[in-house]
């Protein structure tokens, strides 16, 4: 297994629950982007409350969550307690708490969020925070 993810490897992208679950299933599309974020020693977000644990049922095994949780290219990130109420009107927005924290956390970091579910997120700068899974 890699070593955790270096604290000062900048964030370039936020994966949501799909983007979690098509890593785990081995999409390649999601392995070399990641791999390419890794070779420019920077990272990709790993929203812990809402779409990891939503991608649990998912994970064929447990050794699939193991690697991409202790990836050096992976940070699992929390909300903020304080930003309940962001995290609420954008979940308004795009209907799932999970696709609200991936938004969220992309928004915050200034980064994109790789998703297979693209639409979930127009109401959000018309869509323009994804890049779609292509596969």
């Amino acid at each position: 297994m890699s070593e955790p993810v270096d604290e000062s490897r900048p964030i370039r992208l936020v994966f949501d629950t799909s983007a979690i679950i098509a890593f785990t299933r081995g999409s390649i599309h999601v392995g070399e982007l990641l791999a390419e974020i890794d070779d420019e020693h920077a990272a990709v977000a790993l929203p812990l409350p809402a779409c990891m644990v939503d991608a649990v049922p998912a994970w064929q095994t447990s050794t699939d969550s193991e690697l991409l949780v202790a990836h050096r290219a992976t940070a699992v990130k929390t909300d903020e307690p304080g930003l309940w109420q962001a995290l609420a009107a954008t979940c308004e927005i795009v209907g799932r708490a999970d696709a609200a924290a991936a938004a969220l956390a992309a928004i915050d970091l200034n980064v994109d969020v790789l998703t297979r579910t693209p639409l979930i997120y127009t109401g959000l700068d018309a869509g323009g925070l994804v890049i779609a899974i292509e596969e």
